[in-house]
């Protein structure tokens, strides 16, 4: 599945689409909140507005649903 990430405000509010991110994925567990994860490039703009104050939303490309919103939990930097 294609997803798109979005980064909007704590009322639903498009705040960005982060063109540039790779490797999404969403993990689904019995018991569990969804878990997305990502990577972006350390250069990309748009990376100052993933905080904790905003959520991220993966959105299907295809069928443009929604079946992830999420907070900040984890950032990391990768080499």
């Amino acid at each position: 599945m294609n997803y798109q990430i979005e980064v909007r405000d704590s009322d639903g509010d498009l705040v960005q689409v982060l063109e540039n991110a790779l490797n999404i994925t969403l993990t689904e567990a019995i018991n569990e909140p969804t878990q997305l994860s990502f990577t972006l490039p350390a250069t990309d703009p748009k990376l100052h507005f993933i905080t904790k104050a905003n959520e991220l939303w993966a959105r299907e490309v295809d069928g443009d649903t929604i079946p992830a919103k999420t907070k900040l939990l984890i950032q990391e930097d990768i080499h």
